[in-house]
């Protein structure tokens, strides 16, 4: 098995997809590979940046209340 489908696999575990291997040949994998351990790592790091601050709905909320404040603005003349 090449790493791109175990690379794929992660993601799946990440995101609470099915992965389609076991967690555990998925953890043997990335024990011996430090091509996919630093992947799965800038991976991690990468969705706990996005994520960081908060569901997207948090955003659509703060950019509503935003618009609110500032009031709707038409097109520029």
């Amino acid at each position: 098995m090449r790493c791109a489908q175990f690379r794929t696999a992660l993601s799946a575990r990440m995101d609470g997809e099915p992965a389609g291997l076991s967690d555990g040949r998925l953890d043997k994998h990335v024990a011996r590979c430090a091509g996919c351990r630093d992947w799965l790592e800038r991976a991690q790091r990468l969705r706990d940046r996005v994520t960081a601050e908060g569901p997207s709905a948090d955003w659509s909320a703060r950019l509503l209340a935003r618009l609110g404040e500032e009031g709707p603005r038409g097109p520029e003349r």
